[in-house]
């Protein structure tokens, strides 16, 4: 693959499928779908906002455990779902939903494909992810609309709680490291989205709570356990650094914020 100005590293998919986030690990599926109970509702009333009708094209780019995919196909929409990993999407073919294994960083879609392109928690994983952006951009129809929802790390990096605080860094530069996540990337939004050539741009940006007990904190834990044997060997945090996050996660007492949320918006001009 040519690379091009801005890319910070060489893109292999070996980098997303065999590290933190690799569908064999036995916990994956359930990481996905915590994440799915805390942000499908937002995503859910964004699409609605935006003007989803009955028989919209639809590209779900890295759909993940596929409950985005399954809802809007539930709404009429004529979807498309994709990932590095498919196993968690295949169960939706019964639903109407078209499921391709498609890398969006290095294979294309014929421009002007889709009414919709959506993407959450995908693309900071990339090493240029304004290219991923404006290649999302490139394959909507006139008149389409890019939705793009991404975390930036901000909000946890001065936890008052020590454990929880002391984790949440090392975890940050165990993926800026191994897969290469750009943790700040979503504080751009909606910059990339106008360089891209879209207009009517907009952007919401919301902080996400954390109380122990709830599927947030229970998703962190999974999160950092899937990581934990790779960052204790790596020097960035010690067990008994996780032992003591997970007891303030489980904690009643636990308060605390997660990740920011930056979600933006824009529409392909018309003609």
């Amino acid at each position: 693959m040519e690379r091009t100005r801005g890319e910070r590293w060489e893109w292999t998919r070996e980098r997303y499928l065999g590290g933190v986030f690799s569908h064999g690990t036995a916990s994956e599926r359930r990481r996905l779908r915590l994440l799915e109970s805390v942000l499908d509702g937002h995503t859910r009333a964004r699409f609605t906002a935006l003007g989803l009708a009955p028989d919209d094209a639809v590209l779900e780019v890295g759909g993940g455990g596929g409950s985005v995919a399954r809802w809007l196909a539930g709404q009429g929409a004529r979807v498309t779902a994709t990932d590095l990993d498919t196993r968690f999407l295949e169960e939706l073919s019964d639903e109407g939903v078209r499921v391709l294994r498609h890398d969006l960083y290095t294979e294309d879609f014929p421009p002007g494909s889709f009414d919709f392109v959506h993407a959450r928690y995908v693309v900071i994983h990339l090493p240029d992810p304004d290219k991923a952006v404006a290649r999302l951009a490139s394959w909507l129809r006139p008149g389409g609309t890019l939705l793009i929802e991404e975390p930036a790390s901000f909000p946890v990096m001065d936890s008052p709680h020590p454990a929880y605080r002391t984790v949440m860094r090392a975890f940050r530069t165990h993926l800026e490291r191994t897969v290469g996540t750009d943790t700040g990337w979503a504080r751009t939004l909606p910059v990339p989205l106008e360089r891209a050539g879209l207009v009517g741009v907009g952007l919401d940006a919301r902080i996400q709570p954390v109380n122990g007990g709830d599927d947030e904190a229970e998703w962190w834990r999974l999160n950092l356990e899937q990581s934990r044997e790779a960052m204790v060997a790596a020097g960035l945090a010690a067990d008994a650094d996780f032992a003591a996050a997970y007891r303030e996660l489980a904690s009643p007492d636990f308060r605390d914020l997660s990740l920011a949320v930056l979600t933006a918006w824009g529409r392909r001009a018309e003609g």
